[in-house]
């Protein structure tokens, strides 16, 4: 090869690493930018799911206490009144 091919092969070379690294800083940008978007876009969605799962586990929580204290009173009152004489 003569001097003037390889100085035109290392400035095509050098241009084709150029272009792949402003590519690749390009792309680390849109995704960056993307992740950030679709965060914000879904933040106050997964903020109200989780108010409203907590406001039916608090829900189930009273209604299991509910329940248990219902079974712990029916119990007592039945072992009570079977401790009562019968006339």
């Amino acid at each position: 090869m003569t001097e003037v091919g390889t100085v035109v092969a290392m400035f095509v070379l050098i241009f084709f690493v150029g272009a792949l690294l402003g590519l690749l800083i390009g792309v680390v940008a849109c995704v960056r930018y993307v992740r950030q978007e679709m965060t914000a876009r879904i933040a106050p969605t997964m903020t109200l799911m989780q108010l409203q799962l907590e406001n039916v586990q608090s829900s189930v929580n009273l209604a299991l206490a509910t329940w248990h204290a219902d079974v712990h009173t029916s119990h007592t009152v039945r072992s009570s009144t079977a401790e009562l004489p019968r006339p």
